[in-house]
């Protein structure tokens, strides 16, 4: 999700846990080689491409059942990623783009909730923490791996307060890292200058009741989105300058007892947010396109039923328009649109709950949740 052209290898885009190498920033769609570039909407044929070809679940990736969710996908190459299924404390590979999976880590206790890699064999995966339930009691907030999967080692080299867990990870670039969480409190935020070498923690908790998603586009500037703690229990999306010393409120919903979920953007300018609101309505997402630093707070489908509530969780956009955007409750539909939030219909084939969009290039995308889904699209 974050624009690093200079980066050394491409690929995804998605929300809170950027991707250090982005996918293309623009339509991404494009005439056919040969085709007279005038008679082709390049914007209209991704759309039909879309429309055509269904999300399909992959039986072999890990799943949960019982309505919960899997937190994070993460791809290195076409052919490599690994996703975390907190429920099973565990990490998985594959190296055939999704078709067969291996579970390289386990450790009972560990909640592990999101992934990050700076390089095809540099990597970090979040713990929510210890705390939040009975059984999950491992309070090292940040593993690490150097082999590319193959072995996982606990994150110590950290000054500051002790960050109690993590919700998402992002990358400004190749060697500015952030960690933020979590989910219920309290809300930290790690940061790194040095590709993950070395760690400072701060504690955010007097300005957010919880930490969900973070986006940072240098070593300084960046948004932090989830929960304010004046009082009013809204989402809140925070800009800093200074690396998370100073925040500055740019966003905050209207609706009463909701929490800011996914940031997502599908280019430099371009952001979406999903809200997740889960005791009243009406249903809305955030827009912003001048990178964050004003934001639109839109409505989504309603049933008809404007008091009604959407726990929108998992956003993902192809482009600037082509989107999808998913809630946690799986007898609620999801959504797609294809004007950049002007308009929704319900998805058909992709099935709720889904927490997060991954989009390895203009073509392939994968979402995870309580499976894992993929959509290739064909080749035009």
């Amino acid at each position: 999700m974050r624009r690093l052209a200079a980066l050394p290898f491409a690929f995804l885009v998605a929300c809170s846990s950027a991707a250090v190498v982005p996918a293309p920033e623009g339509d991404g769609g494009g005439a056919d080689a040969g085709a007279d570039a005038t008679s082709v909407d390049p914007k209209n044929a991704l759309a039909e491409s879309v429309r055509s070809t269904a999300w399909q679940r992959i039986e072999s990736a890990p799943k949960v059942a019982g309505g919960g969710k899997q937190d994070d996908i993460f791809f290195t190459s076409k052919t490599r990623g690994f996703a975390v299924n907190g429920q099973e404390s565990a990490i998985y590979r594959t190296d055939d783009a999704g078709a067969s999976w291996k579970k390289v880590f386990e450790r009972t206790g560990t909640f592990f909730r999101s992934l990050l890699f700076v390089d095809a064999n540099h990597g970090f995966a979040g713990n929510l923490g210890a705390g939040l339930t009975p059984t999950i009691d491992d309070k090292t907030a940040l593993y690490e791996t150097k082999d590319g999967g193959d072995t996982w080692a606990p994150v110590t080299a950290v000054t500051g307060p002790a960050m109690p867990g993590v919700c998402n990870l992002t990358a400004a670039d190749e060697r500015h890292l952030f960690a933020v969480g979590r989910t219920n409190g309290p809300a930290f935020m790690m940061s790194s200058v040095d590709a993950g070498a070395t760690w400072t923690s701060i504690d955010l908790s007097g300005t957010l009741s919880m930490l969900i998603d973070a986006r940072f586009t240098s070593a300084t500037e960046g948004l932090l989105a989830g929960q304010n703690k004046d009082g009013t229990g809204v989402c809140t999306v925070y800009r800093t300058t200074d690396g998370g010393k100073t925040l500055a409120p740019v966003f905050s919903s209207k609706t009463r007892n909701s929490l800011c979920w996914k940031l997502q953007f599908p280019s430099a300018e371009v952001g979406y947010l999903a809200i997740q609101d889960t005791t009243a309505g009406p249903p809305t997402f955030g827009k912003t396109s001048d990178g964050g630093k004003t934001w639109s707070e839109l409505p989504l489908p309603d049933g008809g039923n404007p008091k009604a509530g959407y726990s929108a969780i998992g956003i993902g956009f192809l482009t600037n328009d082509i989107g999808w955007v998913v809630g946690s409750d799986a007898k609620k539909p999801g959504y797609r649109t294809f004007d950049g939030g002007l308009t929704w219909e319900e998805e058909p084939s992709l099935l709720a709950p889904i927490n997060r969009f991954r989009f390895v290039d203009e073509r392939t995308a994968y979402a995870i949740g309580g499976a894992v889904w993929k959509l290739d699209l064909p080749v035009k």
